[in-house]
């Protein structure tokens, strides 16, 4: 017998035309469908869901206790409401949340990170940097942080980002720290100033205790130096001893 042995294959010469290996699609059901078309997708949008829902409510019950005057004052009041600073901030703030865990959410199931029970990388915590945004994602059991980032180049095409990278959670393997880098901090602050250049003028003193602004990284973050430490540095033939501050 000539060729390989391959098991469940008869043995021979290798066939003269290489063919790819077909993927093996399962059988959509009905279940399936419902999940994949509408319970994932209200899923993720269940924040403004909850918001529109608590609107028309509250407008609805005006109305109904009293007509139309009713519901004009509670939507007067709500429109109010967003006038306040920091009602508005908490808004803008949970709107912009699920805009990036749904785009992440997107982009991992299209660079291949969900499991075999259909789960992916989830966005625990987010906040915008001046290169894009920072987030804190959990790996579904059984994966890494390092699938996450063997599939850095994929997510960045799917998030239409320059660049993502990876690190692992310090403290807990199952958590990683993921940097969407969308645009160039140098680019995008112009001309940067050192952040003490007014001090003098502003009559404050810097303390030699704080840390000195000395650049930006390329994540956008203030990079700072430290000039004096607390630490304790161990004498030989003697106790420790507190080098800087008496």
């Amino acid at each position: 017998m000539l060729g390989p042995q391959v098991p469940g294959r008869p043995s021979g010469l290798p066939p003269a035309v290489e063919m790819p290996a077909v993927p093996i699609r399962a059988q959509n059901t009905r279940g399936s469908l419902l999940t994949m078309y509408v319970l994932r997708p209200a899923w993720l949008i269940r924040r403004e869901i909850a918001l529109t829902a608590a609107v028309v409510a509250l407008v609805g019950g005006g109305w109904m206790l009293g007509g139309w005057p009713v519901a004009l004052v509670v939507a007067v009041y709500l429109a109010a409401m967003l006038g306040v600073s920091a009602v508005r901030g908490w808004l803008v703030a949970l709107l912009w949340r699920a805009r990036i865990i749904r785009r992440w959410d997107r982009a991992a199931r299209f660079a291949g990170l969900a499991t075999h029970n259909d789960r992916v990388p989830r966005v625990m915590e987010a906040t915008p940097t001046g290169a894009g945004e920072r987030l804190l994602v959990r790996v579904p059991k059984g994966g890494a942080a390092c699938d996450i980032e063997d599939r850095a180049p994929w997510l960045a095409s799917s998030l239409e980002a320059a660049e993502v990278l990876v690190s692992a959670d310090d403290l807990n393997a199952r958590y990683a720290h993921v940097e969407v880098i969308r645009r160039d901090p140098l680019d995008a602050f112009g001309v940067l100033g050192w952040p003490w250049a007014d001090a003098p003028d502003q009559g404050w003193v810097a303390d030699a205790w704080e840390p000195i602004p000395v650049g930006v990284s390329e994540t956008g973050a203030l990079v700072t130096v430290s000039l004096l430490s607390d630490g304790l540095v161990p004498v030989q033939g003697g106790p420790p001893e507190i080098e800087g501050r008496p």
